[in-house]
């Protein structure tokens, strides 16, 4: 057995223990923590998806009524259900492929057979992470920085979770992953896994469609001169993946489609994307002091900066354009949904999808900037993360997305000290925006403008950037190990 272990390449063997790892971490969690303090089994949208399968189970159908006037959610979520997600038909608001895609878990196990499926899906992402960053940083980097990444804030806490952003996880490292061996080989099959990601990430939710126009940008990218013959592999999954989504909202929302692939799930404006948040999620969703991702997450800081350490402009023009796309365009589009704060789940919900987007950009900056500084500022970023996972299983609500909220989770272990002062300073208040929260956003922008202009110039006077563009890419450089 040993023999045939060390015959498997290295980084699948990396991949394979990187995914045992989080399997083992995820579901000992499971077991040992099944509620948080203070919070039921399930939160938010969870319940309101579960009860969609409890239909299909019990009934055979999809109206809702019953299901929830006899309580049957209360195994995994201990309180009443005030508001229900429904239409005037009794059917949900919710995209019911989650609910499918659970059900024989939900049927064998309960609730936790449901969590282990989303816990698998989240498993199978941080493997498919670690085999892209290490094409780009060295295995040891590539490999903490994705194990760090993936059992710390947020995604510690979204492995389990009963939520389209936990798929969107994995869809989007499997996209990216076969885009990039599509760069290497040229197989169709790894065109049909990218076209089946794009396509399966809007089944999952139509409002990733920003995802999935990037993820066919990319196949556009890495099959220069190629494109005629592979586009076929990646059409044929995204359309059958976009028929379904049409067919199971017909079912449920009969000839309104629209209606049906704009429903909002639990928002008091239920059936629309767009309402009074518009423009300042875009940069909320990020430095939002109490719906933002970088104030509970902040080693995903460095992400943008090493975004910009690139070894040369091939290398940025053949793959990298890519993740700016991305975080952009997926920015963009929920940063203009009318409840961008995600509601009662663990804030930045809309951003998780991109995590391992964010996850390779921080391999790269701690990979290829290799100053004391910058090395420093990686591993206090990480202890503050670190607390902050810890401190979530204590006070899980503080992390929630509230509407009208403003930072309560630091209130509560800071008190009014100076490091709450100071982090309620340095991130601004969105809601509602505030010319304080411009000139707060200006002078972020100012301050990433700097340390991508230090951090390119030590990585340029210490060897990076003068490879060759044509035989000296350091990603092909490591592709037989």
């Amino acid at each position: 057995m040993a023999y045939a272990w060390m015959r498997v390449p290295a980084r699948s063997r990396t991949s394979i223990v990187i995914f045992t790892l989080c399997l083992f971490v995820y579901t000992l969690l499971l077991l040992v923590f099944p509620r948080y303090k203070g919070s039921p089994t399930t939160r938010g949208d969870e319940p309101h998806y579960l009860i969609i399968t409890e239909s299909v189970i019990r009934d055979g159908d999809l109206d809702l009524e019953n299901n929830y006037e006899l309580e049957q959610y209360a195994s995994y979520f201990e309180q009443d259900i005030m508001m229900l997600h429904v239409t005037r038909d009794n059917v949900s608001t919710h995209p019911m492929f989650l609910s499918l895609l659970v059900l024989p878990g939900f049927r064998l196990l309960g609730y936790k057979g449901a969590a282990l499926t989303m816990i698998l899906l989240t498993c199978g992402a941080a493997a498919l992470t670690f085999a892209t960053a290490d094409r780009f940083a060295s295995r040891k980097v590539a490999g903490g920085v994705t194990l760090f990444g993936f059992l710390s804030y947020p995604l510690l806490f979204y492995s389990r979770s009963i939520y389209p952003e936990t798929a969107a996880i994995f869809l989007l490292a499997l996209g990216t992953w076969s885009c990039w061996r599509l760069k290497e080989s040229g197989q169709p099959t790894f065109a049909f896994l990218g076209g089946l990601s794009a396509g399966m990430v809007v089944l999952f939710h139509p409002k990733y469609i920003a995802i999935s126009i990037a993820l066919f940008v990319l196949f556009l990218i890495v099959t220069p001169g190629r494109t005629r013959r592979l586009l076929g592999w990646w059409l044929l999954p995204a359309a059958l993946s976009l028929a379904l989504l049409l067919l199971l909202t017909g079912i449920t929302y009969g000839p309104n489609l629209l209606k049906g692939l704009t429903a909002s799930g639990g928002s008091k404006f239920q059936g629309g994307f767009w309402g009074t948040n518009s423009v300042w999620g875009i940069p909320g969703l990020f430095l939002d002091r109490a719906w933002g991702l970088l104030i509970f997450a902040p080693l995903y800081l460095l992400s943008p900066i090493g975004l910009a350490l690139q070894n040369n402009r091939l290398e940025w023009e053949r793959w990298w354009a890519f993740f700016p796309l991305c975080i952009g365009l997926h920015a963009l589009f929920l940063g203009t949904f009318q409840s961008w704060n995600g509601g009662a789940a663990p804030v930045q919900r809309y951003l998780v999808p991109l995590v391992p987007l964010l996850l390779i950009c921080v391999a790269v900056f701690i990979d290829r900037c290799a100053s004391r500084v910058a090395h420093g500022a990686a591993a206090a970023f990480a202890l503050l993360q670190i607390i902050v996972s810890i401190w979530a299983f204590r006070f899980m609500v503080g992390t929630y997305g509230m509407e009208n909220t403003d930072n309560i989770f630091f209130v509560h272990f800071l008190g009014e000290g100076a490091v709450k002062r100071f982090l309620m300073f340095v991130f601004p208040l969105y809601h509602p925006g505030s010319p304080g929260a411009v000139l707060l956003t200006v002078a972020w922008i100012l301050l990433y403008a700097a340390a991508i202009y230090a951090a390119r110039r030590y990585y340029l006077s210490h060897g990076g950037g003068r490879v060759s563009p044509i035989v000296d890419i350091r990603p092909f450089r490591r592709l037989a190990s």
